[in-house]
């Protein structure tokens, strides 16, 4: 296992975090002083703290009026799909890619409009749980993530480095878990399927007085829908949140999951096409831990601060890949055990001037630290493949919004980070929104600048980490028309959006291999949707998006992005009990790559998913789900089947 460490931190963080306490400290006290005041002041009339309604900004901004390019996942929609991996869920949103080799236990992958998965941010409850320590660069896999405790899955596209800093050049992806509820709900869910799938979640949610909270604790065996893949998760969920007054509240969030998940090795031509027979062993151990707290200290100046902790532990035992086509020396049997963290805080100041100007200035301080430990084993002899990182960093940040009385909205931002090291990243962003009166129709338009810092292990790996990289680099823009027809019963969207990505980090296979700045790539591509209500018992929803990436200089193309992909959803409430779900998502065909078999294009496919719930009385629901209804065989990744027709049955149990 990992060891536990503690570190002297640099004086740079140690000032950037001490005036964050004492702007925290300031703020206790303030929000401590009104919340005695509050219930004595005669005459006092309350104001609610205006929620944030979006991922990707700090100005709170209806979704309707966002520049960015924005799909929100709810929670109902969630409950009607029956889906218990994120990574099917997200299967749905345009302009957005995500594969997973064979079944879970591989590493799953996004790919926003066409860029690397390590260009995307993945926040839980505003926890940024990307991690830089993985041979990906940084990237998540949401393979590990349970679709158990959330309310709602934000999904922003488009750089957002204005607000993220490093690693949010194609976008922002944030899951928000669910909040205590007026009365007292608790419940029991269980379902089994397939090849060994099953899982239950006990939950609970209430109010009592001024404190709210959610709990739920959940398993997950997946079974073997696939040879030699294999999944078991535990995840425990906590969510509360006290109202200290009319104008303060403290939010603390809290998420563990353990995770053992199996796979044939990436690269290895899966149960197919793999010469070894072993598998790869991973135990991943996540912990994220929150606590947010607003306060209202005049009426037109709210302030937030934000304190995030993120831990992953991971150990990974590789029997390698046999030597073949692409590699005559094939990938060594490894070693790793790898330990993360991250510490964050975080404070902004937002000002309402006059009836449309809102003003968002505050800034972040970061530590983090990531060591790995292993070897490769290099014709029986062992190679050490050992570690260290860390790196501090301090951001302050600006954010302006103007609402003209014609219904133009501008909106600009800036954020400068000054990360341990290496040179002073400055990113920007501009927006625009607007509605036309006479046609309702909306026109929104966006440009704006990326960054990722080096991974530590692109940094710090002794075989081929590169201390000399430098970060990578976007600038992007994208323009998108939104038209309501019949009343807003049809809403349709066309997005036409370019991306540059400059200093990209490839492999280069030496001697000796080693990672380095190398290629310019950029992608353009259309992004359509559809969302229609035919009567009050039929929802109907449509996408499809084309993407073209384009390696500068070369005549390779980039590996898993399919040009085209599309899908269509109906939801359908036969009876007021009954709610009957079918989705199906086409992808076009895509070039991937194994070392037995070399490239290879795999071909499109289209599955078909079918859910439906029964509620028969408020304490008792059942529901099916069956993925992959008609069978279809498909390979995500070369040598990798897919599980085919997958049936899920269960019940939910709520008092």
């Amino acid at each position: 296992m990992a060891c536990v460490y503690f570190r002297m931190v640099s004086p740079r963080f140690l000032a950037g975090a001490g005036s964050l306490f004492l702007a925290l400290s300031m703020q206790l006290a303030l929000a401590t002083h009104a919340a005695a005041q509050s219930d004595i002041s005669a005459g006092y009339e309350p104001v609610e703290l205006e929620p944030v309604v979006v991922t990707g900004t700090f100005i709170p901004t209806p979704p309707a009026q966002n520049p960015a390019s924005l799909t929100v996942i709810t929670r109902e929609e969630m409950e009607a799909r029956q889906e218990s991996s994120v990574t099917e869920l997200l299967r749905h949103i345009p302009g957005l890619h995500i594969d997973q080799a064979g079944a879970r236990g591989s590493v799953s992958s996004v790919y926003l409009r066409g860029g690397d998965p390590n260009y995307t941010v993945v926040l839980m409850d505003g926890i940024r749980v990307n991690d830089p320590t993985n041979s990906r660069g940084g990237s998540f896999d949401f393979s590990t993530l349970d679709a158990d405790n959330i309310e709602r899955i934000e999904i922003v596209r488009g750089p957002l480095s204005s607000v993220y800093g490093s690693d949010a050049m194609t976008g922002v992806i944030q899951i928000i878990s669910l909040r205590g509820t007026d009365e007292p709900v608790s419940g029991l869910s269980v379902s089994g399927g397939r090849s060994g799938h099953f899982r239950t979640l006990v939950q609970t949610r209430s109010k009592i007085d001024r404190f709210d909270y959610s709990l739920s604790g959940s398993y997950l065996d997946h079974g073997e829908p696939v040879e030699g893949s294999g999944f078991v998760n535990r995840t425990f969920n906590a969510n509360g949140g006290l109202l200290l007054s009319h104008t303060s509240e403290i939010r603390s969030v809290l998420r563990y999951a353990d995770s053992h998940l199996e796979s044939f090795p990436d690269d290895s031509g899966g149960p197919t096409f793999a010469v070894f027979r072993d598998v790869d062993q991973r135990d991943a151990n996540e912990l994220t831990f929150g606590i947010e707290m607003t306060h209202r200290l005049l009426l037109h100046w709210d302030t937030r601060l934000d304190m995030g902790y993120y831990d992953r532990q991971e150990e990974i035992d590789s029997p390698g890949v046999a030597p073949g086509v692409r590699d005559p020396f094939g990938i060594p049997a490894h070693l790793s055990d790898n330990l993360y963290r991250r510490y964050d805080l975080s404070f902004r100041n937002l000002f309402r001037i006059g009836k449309g100007l809102r003003l968002t200035m505050g800034g972040e301080v970061q530590s983090e630290k990531g060591s790995s430990r292993g070897s490769l084993s290099v014709e029986g002899v062992p190679v050490p493949t050992s570690f260290d990182f860390e790196r501090d960093l301090l951001a302050p940040f600006l954010e302006a919004q103007y609402t003209f009385s014609t219904g133009l909205l501008l909106q600009a931002g800036a954020r400068l980070d000054v990360p341990e090291d290496l040179d002073s990243q400055l990113s920007s962003r501009f927006g625009i929104s607007y509605k036309i009166p006479s046609t309702d129709t909306r026109l929104r338009a966006s440009w704006g600048e990326g960054f990722k810092l080096p991974s530590f292990f692109s940094l710090s790996h002794p075989i081929v980490g590169n201390p000399g990289l430098v970060p990578e680099a976007s600038r992007s823009a994208d323009v998108a028309v939104i038209q309501p027809l019949w009343g807003e019963h049809v809403n349709m969207s066309a997005t036409y959006f370019s991306n540059r990505f400059e200093n990209a980090i490839d492999f280069e296979e030496g001697p000796p291999p080693l990672l380095v700045n190398r290629s310019e790539i950029t992608t353009e591509g259309v992004e359509m949707a559809m969302d229609a209500k035919a009567g009050r018992d039929l929802d109907l929803s449509s996408h499809l998006t084309y993407v073209k990436t384009d390696i500068k200089g070369t005549q390779e193309e980039l590996r898993n992005r399919p040009k085209w992909r599309g899908g269509f959803t109906a939801g359908w409430h036969p009876v007021p009990a009954l709610v009957v779900h079918l989705g199906t998502f086409y992808v076009g065909s895509v070039l991937d790559s194994s070392i037995p078999t070399g490239d290879r294009t795999l071909d499109d496919y289209a599955r078909v998913d079918l859910a439906m719930t029964w509620t028969a009385n408020p304490a008792w629901q059942y529901f099916l789900a069956v993925d992959n209804v008609l069978n279809v065989p498909y390979e995500e990744a070369v040598g990798f089947p897919s599980p085919g027709i997958t049936p899920r049955i269960g019940f939910r149990a709520r008092w």
